[in-house]
C-alpha cells in the first residue's frame, strides 16, 4: 500500500436521524418512532422466516376452510362475515338478531353459541338469504346446524345446563323441543311448565 493512501481518513458518511429523513413519512410533533424494526431498510426478514409465516398463515387458512367441509358445513366456510345479515333483525319472525354468530357457530360446530344466539328457532324461512351478499342458503345452513346439534345433544357434547338454560328461556323451537326435554328429564333436569 502507498504511504500516502494510508494517510487519508476514511471518507464519513453522515447519519440523518429519522425524523428528518426525506424518504420516511413524518411523525406528528412530540412523537417518538422507537420501533425501528417497521423500517424495512434497517432490519430486512429472512427467506426462512418468511417461509415459516407464510406456512403459518397457510395453515390457518387451510384449517378455517378445511374443518367445515369434514364437519358437513361446507357452505358455511363462505361466510365472510360481513354482517350484511344483521339487516334481516325486524324481519326475521324468530327474533334472531346476530345470523352472522349463528353462521360463525356453524362453521366452528360450537353449539353453545348456536343455542345461545337463538339457532334453535329458527324454523328456516329464508328472510336472512336474501341480505347475504355471498348468497348463501342460510337457512339450509342453520337447518343442518339444528339437526346436528340434536345429534350432539344425544351424543353428550352439549352440558346440561346449556340445556336446562336454553329450555327454561325459551331459546328451543317447536321442531327440537321435544328431543331437547325428553334428554333433559333422562339427565335429571326438574320438570318444566
Amino acid at each position: 500500500m502507498p504511504p500516502d493512501e494510508k494517510d487519508v481518513p476514511p471518507e464519513r458518511v453522515k447519519w440523518i436521524p429519522r425524523s428528518r429523513d426525506a424518504d420516511k413519512p413524518p411523525a406528528l410533533p412530540g412523537i417518538h418512532r422507537y420501533a425501528s424494526f417497521t423500517n424495512l431498510t434497517d432490519r430486512m426478514t429472512t427467506p426462512a422466516l418468511n417461509r415459516a409465516v407464510m406456512v403459518g398463515v397457510g395453515a390457518a387458512v387451510a384449517l378455517d376452510v378445511l374443518r367445515p367441509i369434514a364437519l358437513g358445513m361446507w357452505d358455511a366456510a363462505y361466510c365472510y362475515e360481513c354482517r350484511a345479515c344483521y339487516a334481516t333483525q325486524e324481519k326475521c319472525p324468530a327474533s334472531i338478531t346476530f345470523q352472522a354468530e349463528l353462521t360463525v357457530a356453524c362453521r366452528t360446530m360450537d353449539y353453545r353459541r348456536f343455542i345461545n344466539n337463538r339457532g334453535l328457532l329458527c324454523f328456516r324461512c329464508g328472510n336472512c338469504t336474501g341480505f347475504c351478499v355471498q348468497h348463501l342458503d342460510l337457512a339450509g345452513i342453520y337447518g343442518k346446524m339444528g339437526t346436528a346439534t340434536v345429534r350432539a345433544l344425544r351424543a353428550g357434547k352439549i352440558p346440561f345446563d346449556v340445556v336446562e338454560e336454553a329450555l327454561s328461556e325459551g331459546r328451543i323451537g317447536r321442531e327440537y323441543v321435544d328431543a331437547f326435554y325428553e334428554w333433559y328429564r333422562e339427565h335429571g333436569g326438574r320438570k318444566l311448565g
